[in-house]
């Protein structure tokens, strides 16, 4: 006579746990996969947006004279065309310089510009860029008054 093997009903609790636990979390990382996609494209939709109606800074280069005036001040009087914006109409140039001849310790976005001693300078941003914007101002009214 076969006696009958007995599973004590722990064990099957367990078994039955661990497929609800794992059906569990693969739904739950369908939810959360298709949740965290939708987003991405509003954001990138928003993004775009934000973008066409934000004020624009002006571009540094305005007219054709300004233009020609750059090309001629460059060392072979010609500039690469970086990217062409088309959604403000505009012309993005580069221009390459050797680390050597840039003394500043800038960083991607800086922009330089010549300070008060002759050398090459970042500018400031933020409140010490208005602090800063404001002295020269001030400065300039002096001289405009009272000489150089």
């Amino acid at each position: 006579m076969k006696r009958a093997t007995y599973v004590p009903f722990w064990a099957w609790q367990f078994v039955i746990g661990v497929i609800v636990v794992i059906l569990a979390v693969a739904v739950f990382a369908t939810v959360i996969g298709a949740a965290l996609r939708v987003p991405s494209g509003f954001l990138d939709e928003v993004g775009k947006t934000m973008s066409r109606v934000v004020p624009q800074q002006g571009p540094d280069i305005a007219t054709e004279a300004e233009l020609k005036g750059v090309l001629k001040a460059m060392p072979q009087g010609k500039m690469r065309v970086a990217t062409v914006d088309s959604d403000h109409n505009r012309v993005i140039f580069t221009v390459t310089v050797d680390r050597a001849a840039v003394k500043a310790a800038v960083q991607p976005g800086d922009e330089l510009r010549i300070g008060r001693d002759g050398n090459v300078e970042i500018v400031p941003t933020g409140i010490p860029g208005f602090f800063d914007q404001l002295q020269r101002d001030l400065d300039d009214l002096k001289r405009r008054f009272f000489g150089p």
